[in-house]
């Protein structure tokens, strides 16, 4: 084999891993397009069909991480180009979560930090809620955390962020909730 039949393989390589990948993403939007049409023939029937939708999609709380662990399994993932669009500047904290103190407080806990104390996340998430001074990440495995009284928040609400990644700021206590399956739960499994 010469270098000109290398070069020719390789091209013919690189061109069937495209064709793969184009092929790949034009199934997904097929899927989604597919998806949506669905819903809007579903909701044109009838008006009892388009307030039940409304129920299901406006008023109860909707699960990111059951909708994602699906969409994965079956589809792949939800950002085709996540990677090339990546932002490799994030700050990440391997620190573990350190507290002076903790107090039970209704379904959360408020924990008792050092000032100006950079706040972690405690597990790989989206983020589901921001507000001025809390953030609301839930986990594939459908943790919910709540996170209040955080400062300077440099996260995005429907931002993806890593085990780690600083979500902000907060001075002497941090109020913490940790939701499992809709239940709250105690803090000890995951800090």
């Amino acid at each position: 084999m010469d270098y000109n039949d290398f070069k020719y393989n390789a091209k013919r390589e690189n061109k069937s891993k495209l064709s793969k990948v184009v092929y790949s993403y034009l199934i997904k939007i097929l899927v989604v397009i597919i998806l949506c049409l669905g819903s809007l023939i579903y909701i044109k029937q009838s008006s009892k069909n388009k307030k039940y939708y409304k129920k299901i999609v406006y008023s109860s709380t909707i699960s990111f991480a059951k909708i994602y662990n699906a969409y994965e399994k079956y589809i792949g993932d939800i950002i085709p180009f996540k990677n090339i669009f990546k932002n490799n500047t994030t700050i990440v904290s391997k620190e573990k979560f350190t507290f002076k103190d903790v107090k039970k407080n209704n379904s959360g806990y408020i924990f008792y930090i050092s000032n100006n104390y950079p706040i972690g996340a405690i597990k790989d998430g989206i983020i589901i809620k921001k507000e001025k001074d809390s953030i609301t990440i839930q986990s594939k495995d459908d943790l919910t955390i709540l996170y209040k009284n955080i400062n300077n928040i440099n996260v995005d609400l429907y931002d993806y962020v890593e085990s780690g990644e600083i979500l902000g700021e907060a001075s002497n206590k941090i109020y913490i909730e940790f939701k499992k399956n809709g239940k709250y739960t105690s803090y000890e499994k995951y800090l």
